[in-house]
């Protein structure tokens, strides 16, 4: 779930680099997804510790220890892990309601000035 919740942070940034056209509709779904993610996150948080006696801890980027014990996942594994977290809740066993904000479509996008050399 962080790794998903980090993911969803840094593909939201790359909306602010006017790769897209129209924005809005997916800043809803990304900010949808990322506040039901925390939320659900916290509570599994909350019951591994006080439910499961469990403590995870991060060591590096592919190593865990989980009450002690170290577990190493591959790049693969951590990828496949957040792609069925993400999936699960846009249209998975977890699906969300996107929460849609009026959200002005100011265009970040001109088109090229077609009567200018440059662009003949």
């Amino acid at each position: 779930m962080p790794l998903a919740i980090n993911t969803l942070k840094h593909n939201e940034k790359l909306y602010d680099q006017d790769k897209f056209k129209i924005v809005p509709p997916y800043l809803d779904l990304h900010e949808s997804l990322i506040k039901a993610i925390e939320k659900d996150f916290r509570q599994l948080k909350s019951d591994m510790y006080s439910k499961y006696h469990l403590d995870i801890r991060k060591v590096s980027n592919n190593t865990y220890t989980i009450n002690k014990e170290e577990r190493e996942f591959s790049s693969e594994e951590l990828r496949e892990g957040t792609k069925n977290v993400i999936q699960s809740y846009m249209y998975g066993e977890n699906m969300i309601e996107i929460e849609h904000k009026d959200i002005s479509l100011e265009t970040r996008y001109i088109p090229p000035d077609v009567d200018r050399e440059d662009n003949r």
